[in-house]
């Protein structure tokens, strides 16, 4: 929030101005209507002349910078949103994969929606208007000082009573706003799970049981926030009825005091007008603490999430491969006691060729992600060129690999951009990348080539296509160390062979292969293949080797031949 505040500091300086200006103008239009009555109750044509004169410029001027303050409040709100936006988005960013899984990504799109709206208009309008209406307060108790000390003095009083109204409401309001949050953070992580199960719920004739349960998560959203408009609507309505009072208890003094021939006609209608720019200002004041203190957990969840500084990957090192990648009694553990990968000791080097193998869930993702940087909670070392990881640059580390994925996101742009990710290469690299791709064919088909949509996630193109796109997005990188993660699983053999076989063949190049495919053929051209079980290194050596000196992976061979059979 402060660095929002920060970065909009010319709007808040041009809003205060204007505000400061409007409100004291308001003000001072109590002393116009006194000597336009006074005028009128004396007959002094020559008064009521002059006040006519000045209300006609001073009623326009008074608009105009209303309206400059109108202008100047919605500049500062959007550019205050959009900063805040942008900080809780970088915040986001900035966490490894490990502190990004253990929240729900609704959270994060809640937080970006709902709960900005919530800060808009629960903290940063009430903000303002607090602060306009602290100025009307302050001038308008001077000038009443200043005409009737007697009203002022039952006036403050009166108003005394209207402070103790969010100490009534503020902590229920507060509980119910950070209920709302939390409710809708859970209602968007529905809508979400929902809009991404589409094609089940289709297939499976599902519609009529997902509308009811929509039906009851827009239910309970709903009546949680009904719940806190309805405190919000308690505290604005005693205020109201306190401020009504108020405003009655004035005329009548004031009424009175005519009466005894102690006050003018005209300061009456002064004190009246006053009255509003005192007991109207406490109103809002009154309503609007309750609604910024009600919103304080949620500045304090967007402060979090946008502070966010990742305090195990601190180094500043600049990171180099030039001669090898190792881990040394290496664990982890997504969750404590169950650890995924245990004392894993291994070694890469420079431009050599690694396949990793195993059953499913034997830890051979979580391994690779850990020595490209993704998570930090590890024990035991993991060292580029002999500098442990954590001592390096993350943004630089990152810098080194790239990564086919099994699961191929597409961003919905086109397909330059899904292949380029935003950054400029020459046509020779983009073409280059396509043709070992393999997805030359399908563009060199489709109407507007490289520029055709891909839709959302991909949706326009198949699997396999997909795939091969995700193949030259890692390609035209040209990155030293290169990871296969099931890179080629939604291709045929037959292309997937012809992939692997092109990447094998670039001398410079780490590549790093996660892979259920058994086939001889492709596994005897790895310098190593690295066979795991249960999070540890089973065996390692040559295809060849392994084959003939380790028998689970000659078993684990044998058995995932005949299942692809």
């Amino acid at each position: 929030m402060k660095t929002a505040l920060l970065k909009n500091k010319g709007f808040i300086a041009l809003t205060i101005f204007f505000s400061l200006i409007v409100s004291l103008g308001s003000v001072l239009v109590a002393v116009l209507l006194q000597r336009i009555i006074d005028a009128a109750v004396k007959g002094n044509m020559e008064l009521f002349q002059q006040t006519l004169f000045i209300s006609v410029f001073y009623v326009p001027l008074l608009g105009l910078f209303g309206y400059l303050y109108s202008i100047s409040s919605k500049a500062l709100i959007r550019g205050w949103t959009v900063t805040l936006r942008e900080n809780v988005f970088r915040g986001i960013l900035r966490r490894d994969f490990e502190e990004f899984s253990k929240t729900n990504t609704a959270d994060y799109l809640s937080a970006l929606s709902n709960d900005i709206k919530l800060i808009e208009e629960n903290y940063v309008q009430p903000l303002l208007l607090t602060l306009q209406n602290m100025i009307i307060f302050v001038a308008s108790l001077l000038l009443m000082l200043f005409i009737s000390p007697l009203v002022t003095g039952i006036l403050i009083g009166c108003v005394v009573l209207l402070f103790t109204v969010p100490t009534l409401f503020g902590k229920a309001l507060q509980k119910r706003q950070k209920a709302v949050s939390i409710q809708m953070s859970l209602f968007t992580s529905k809508l979400k799970d929902m809009l991404s199960g589409y094609e089940v719920i289709r297939s499976y004739s599902m519609s009529h049981h997902v509308e009811k349960i929509f039906a009851q998560e827009n239910e309970t959203a709903a009546n949680t926030k009904f719940t806190a408009d309805r405190t919000l609507a308690l505290n604005e309505g005693i205020s109201e009825i306190l401020g009504a009072l108020t405003q009655f208890a004035v005329v009548f003094i004031a009424a009175y005091l005519i009466l005894t021939g102690k006050l003018s006609a005209g300061s009456l209608v002064a004190l009246v007008q006053l009255s509003n720019g005192f007991v109207g200002p406490v109103m809002m004041i009154m309503q609007n603490v309750p609604r910024i203190q009600g919103v304080k957990p949620v500045v304090e969840r967007f402060n979090a999430l946008a502070d966010y500084e990742n305090d195990v990957f601190e180094g500043k090192i600049q990171p180099a491969f030039h001669h090898k990648l190792e881990a040394s009694q290496l664990s982890f553990a997504y969750t404590e006691g169950r650890n995924v990968l245990s004392n894993i000791d291994l070694t890469l080097l420079k431009g050599k060729k690694y396949a990793l193998v195993g059953p499913s869930g034997c830890g051979k993702s979580t391994l690779v992600k850990l020595l490209t940087g993704c998570y930090a909670g590890y024990d035991g070392t993991i060292t580029y060129d002999g500098v442990e990881l954590k001592q390096l640059d993350r943004a630089g580390v990152q810098q080194l690999s790239s990564t086919i994925h099994q699961q191929v996101y597409m961003f919905d742009t086109d397909i330059r951009d899904n292949i380029c990710l935003y950054e400029s290469y020459s046509e020779e690299k983009i073409i280059s990348a396509v043709q070992k791709s393999g997805i030359e064919q399908v563009i060199s088909q489709l109407p507007n080539g490289l520029s055709s949509a891909v839709g959302e996630n991909g949706s326009n193109f198949s699997g396999g296509q997909r795939q091969r796109m995700a193949v030259a997005r890692a390609l035209i990188r040209n990155l030293p160390i290169l990871i296969l993660d099931e890179g080629t699983s939604a291709v045929d053999m037959q292309t997937a062979y012809e992939i692997e076989t092109r990447l094998l063949a670039v001398p410079d190049l780490t590549l790093i292969t996660i892979t259920h495919n058994m086939n001889p053929d492709v596994l005897g051209l790895y310098d190593q293949i690295i066979y795991m079980e249960e999070g540890r290194i089973a065996g390692m050596g040559s295809f060849e080797e392994l084959l003939q000196q380790h028998e689970r992976f000659r078993k684990f061979i044998t058995l995932d031949t005949l299942e692809a059979i």
